[in-house]
């Protein structure tokens, strides 16, 4: 599944939010057109062409912005006469940026949508497109506050917890597509972008491990071979070893497992499936592992991958990224 050039514009349009680009700024000062190529991350929707009338509509949100670009996108299908341009911007978190939006909107003589969870960006935007004369439409506050006093109970007021259906499947793709181009040591300039690194010798069920986790846990994952007297790789170090699984299996199931495989393929390296070669890898493996005490080792012998998988999540999935 890929990006839309809806969302990419999306985001294309956001960094220039976020960070007071020049050109931006350059634009806003000397007047945008509908056609602009600096302020074009919205979809415009033209009803019908034969109108003059333009409309102009910011969606802001401190999350995704997909539950206010929907509700603004089905009430747009109700003015088959008007010609609308809607920009969205996502992710808004601080006062410069709604400042920013304000001034282009009041420029453009349009309307704000809005849904932010946060309550002093709800209580900011308020104040701000009062004192600029912007009309504003919440479409989540009263909402809340209704449901608090229906429920009486208190949200929790974080933003990004609903997930669509596609939201899930781009997660999904994204996190499937990552492990794929980082399997088998593919990648590792990458290690620090990944949620979990999985390491071990070969036929460790590293790869059906890393695919399980990215389609099932949405996770993004890499995982690295290892092998008797071969170091590790350099990057490996700069990964935060909370996020690192070593794997380990009794030498006499591994070394069945590798005799199987050469037979399946028609090879005949002995050493590979040997027993004692197997025995000393798997002891260069472990003093490997004992030299990084945070990396979680985990046995995979007679366990399901399903198994393995929960285990797993259970040790990583709360450690954050290392930037």
């Amino acid at each position: 599944m890929g990006i839309s050039p809806t969302a990419i514009c999306f985001a294309s349009n956001w960094r220039k939010l976020k960070s007071g680009d020049a050109a931006f700024a350059t634009a806003v000062a000397g007047g945008l057109t509908e056609s602009s190529d600096i302020y074009n991350s919205g979809v415009t929707y033209e009803m019908s062409k034969r109108k003059a009338v333009f409309g102009y509509l910011c969606v802001l949100s401190d999350a995704t912005a997909a539950t206010a670009e929907r509700v603004v996108h089905a009430a747009l299908t109700q003015f088959n006469t008007v010609r609308v341009k809607v920009d969205v911007f996502p992710k808004i978190a601080t006062r410069a940026e709604l400042e920013r939006a304000i001034t282009e909107v009041k420029r453009r003589r349009g309307l704000i949508a809005y849904t932010f969870v946060s309550r002093p960006l709800r209580t900011e935007i308020a104040l701000l497109a009062n004192e600029a004369g912007v009309p504003t439409v919440d479409l989540l506050g009263p909402l809340l506050s209704a449901l608090v006093d229906f429920l009486k109970a208190t949200p929790s007021y974080e933003a990004g917890l609903y997930k669509t259906p596609s939201d899930n499947e781009l997660s999904r793709s994204e996190a499937a597509t990552f492990t794929v181009h980082h399997d088998d040591g593919q990648g590792v300039h990458e290690l620090k972008s990944a949620d979990v690194v999985i390491i071990g010798p070969s036929r460790t069920s590293k790869t059906p491990l890393s695919v399980y986790l990215s389609y099932t846990h949405r996770l993004k994952v890499a995982n690295i071979p290892l092998a008797l007297g071969v170091s590790p790789f350099e990057e490996l170090d700069q990964v935060d070893g909370r996020r690192v699984v070593a794997l380990t299996m009794s030498a006499p199931l591994l070394a069945r497992i590798r005799q199987e495989r050469q037979e399946h393929l028609g090879t005949n390296d002995i050493t590979y499936a040997e027993q004692d070669h197997v025995r000393r890898e798997l002891r260069f493996c472990h003093e490997l592992y004992r030299q990084h005490p945070d990396w979680s080792v985990v046995n995979v012998t007679g366990r399901s991958i399903e198994e393995i998988a929960a285990d797993i999540c259970s040790r990583i999935v709360s450690v954050p990224k290392k930037q």
